[in-house]
Formats: structure tokens, sequence, C-alpha cells
């Protein structure tokens, strides 16, 4: 969108395996008919240990022999091991935390780096001409009166906070979200906290619909039993283990970005 960034499709024609899908559309998979089966066990929600269960099926591969399909995998493990190949999003990472009382399980921290999550919101096709940079500030009539607002561009404090930056450089206004949710049966039907991340920056009617990938998942923080006598501070350490998430995750990037303004 801007000279020196570079766009998904930009990443997608330079990615090592582009002259490989030039050739297969659907490369790493073999044709069509082998991705669509893939998306479909990928979406479907089955465990690891079904989809094996699937595959090995007689049924499964009698029709795979009858069509003369090639398939690109065997197993739920070699299927993911074909998605890693293509072009991803933002890497996942894991970092242990320590409670100060003990836990039934080791709580585990799964996170992306934050400038990571940005730069694929920026770079996403889809927003190229759904995203705006520049404050403004709307009045109902010429007499400048009533000021009306939309969104938070059209507020005072993005404004005020562009007047405080360089000329040149652009505003990025974060939004942070979260709720506890059930992540998936193919992680054990485990609970956790996400965190997704988006930007004010993106049309809000673009950016409410959940289709259109508006938001991306920041942060799982885990959701796990304490060992302690009082089960009334339960909940409290739950919340304590929440922050001890978003200080682990949050703060470097925001630390770096105040090194940058300095």
């Amino acid at each position: 969108m801007y000279p020196g960034g570079t766009m998904f499709m930009d990443q997608f024609l330079n990615d090592q395996y582009a002259t490989l899908q030039q050739e297969n559309l659907y490369y790493p998979f073999a044709l069509g008919a082998d991705w669509q089966l893939a998306s479909w066990l990928l979406h479907s929600q089955l465990s690891m240990a079904t989809i094996d269960d699937f595959l090995s099926l007689q049924l499964v591969h009698l029709a795979i022999f009858l069509c003369q399909l090639p398939i690109s995998f065997h197993s739920a493990k070699e299927l993911c091991l074909c998605m890693e190949i293509l072009l991803s999003g933002p890497h996942w990472k894991l970092h242990d935390l320590l409670p100060q009382v003990s836990t039934k399980c080791k709580p585990i921290v799964y996170y992306c780096d934050l400038l990571e999550c940005l730069q694929s919101l920026l770079s996403h096709p889809f927003f190229t001409s759904h995203i705006s940079f520049t404050p403004q500030r709307v009045w109902s009539s010429s007499v400048w009166i009533v000021h009306t607002y939309k969104d938070w561009m059209s507020g005072n404090h993005a404004w005020d906070l562009q007047d405080q930056i360089l000329n040149g450089e652009m505003l990025l206004g974060v939004i942070l979200s979260s709720d506890k949710t059930n992540i998936s049966v193919m992680t054990g039907n485990r609970m956790a906290h996400p965190l997704l991340l988006s930007l004010t920056n993106i049309n809000t009617d673009i950016q409410s619909k959940g289709s259109l990938h508006g938001h991306v998942l920041l942060v799982l923080s885990p959701v796990v039993s304490f060992i302690h006598g009082k089960t009334h501070i339960h909940s409290l350490l739950s919340d304590r283990l929440i922050h001890e998430s978003l200080d682990f995750v949050l703060k470097p990037p925001l630390r770096l970005l105040q090194q940058l303004e300095l």
C-alpha cells in the first residue's frame, strides 16, 4: 500500500514454492479434489485421531482407487505438514508461565508476535480500499457546531495523537478483545482466553463482520485449575494468570515502540 511495504500477494508470488504453484494451482496437493478433501477435514472439527480413522477406512481407500485420485496425505500428521507448506500468517510461539500457586497442569501461553499480527492486517489485500490512516472531523453542517462521531478515527483523541507524531508517520489504533472459549476438539477440548487484535483504521462495517477476518488471534491464555485450600480465591488467581500472560506478550513490543519514539 505504501513504498517499502509488501502486500500478501507480493509475499505469495515471492514464496519459495511459487514456481511449483504456477505449475499446479493446488500445490502441495495433487489436484482440486485432493485439496477439497483436505479443506473439509481441517474445517470439520474432527480430532487428529478421528481423521486418522477416517483415512484408514476401506471405503475411502476404495473410492480413491476407483476414481484414480492421487492423495497427498494418508494421516492427520501428513495433512498438517502439507498445510504448513502454504504461506502462513504470524507464527505461533509458546511460553511456560510460573504462577506462585501450584496448578493441576502446567500453564502455557500460546501467542503471536504483536507486530507480525499488525503487519498481517495491514497487508491484507481485501482491506486496501477499506482502511484509513488519516484522522478526520465530521460536522453536521458548515457552521461547525455539531461534531459527528462515527468511529475512533473521527474522534478528538485520534486527531490529538496525530498532532504529536512526526510528518510521514501514521497512526494505528489497536483494538484488543477477549472472552473465555473452547479452543477445539483437535487440542483435547481445552479452554482458553483468546485475545483478538484488530485496528480502528479498518472500516467499522468491514471490521464487525467475522467472515471478513478483520480480527487476528494474538494470544491463547490458559484456563487452569489451581491447587489451593481456599477455593474462593481461585478466580483471583485466574485473573492474575491472565494478566501475567498479557504482560509477557504485550510489554516487549510496547517497550520497542517507546524506544522508537525516543
